[in-house]
């Protein structure tokens, strides 16, 4: 059976900081070596809009959103 972890997330400029742990959670299941998929909708798509994600900067503790979705995508995210 394949290990695989979807993440969620429906919130981007309406709730930041909801989409950058949403992010940070994707990473950490990359990071146990299960395939990881991030289903974005409603709010959520602004993450995928070019430019969206560097306007997002909550961070603190976590990094900006674009760092940490350009993370995902270079660990194999989906």
């Amino acid at each position: 059976m394949a290990k695989t972890f979807c993440v969620s997330i429906t919130y981007c400029r309406e709730d930041a900081d909801k989409a950058t742990v949403g992010f940070v959670v994707a990473n950490a299941a990359l990071g146990s070596e299960n395939d990881t998929l991030v289903f974005l909708s409603t709010d959520g798509v602004w993450a995928a809009v070019k430019g969206e994600a560097e306007k997002i900067n909550e961070g603190a503790p976590f990094a900006p959103l674009k760092e940490l979705i350009d993370k995902f995508v270079a660990g194999g995210g989906k």
